[in-house]
C-alpha cells in the first residue's frame, strides 16, 4: 500500500458502532502511518481524513 492507492474501508467490527458509517466506503490513501507497531494508513474519505489499520483495508487501485 503506497500514498495514492485507492482503497475501500472493509466492514467494521460488529461491536463498533463508531465506524460504521465508513464500512464500504471508497477513499485515497495521504499519509502512512503506525500505531505502536500496527501499520496504518490515514484516510481521505467523505470529505474527512481518518486513519485506519492497514489490515481493515482493500486496494482497490494501486496508484503506481
Amino acid at each position: 500500500m503506497n500514498v495514492g492507492d485507492i482503497v475501500r474501508i472493509l466492514p467494521a467490527d460488529p461491536l463498533m458502532k463508531h465506524a460504521a458509517v465508513f464500512d464500504n466506503q471508497i477513499g485515497v490513501v495521504v499519509a502512512l502511518a503506525m500505531r505502536l507497531y500496527v501499520p496504518a494508513a490515514k484516510i481521505l474519505v467523505m470529505g474527512e481524513v481518518a486513519e485506519w489499520d492497514q489490515d481493515e483495508l482493500e486496494v482497490i487501485s494501486s496508484g503506481r
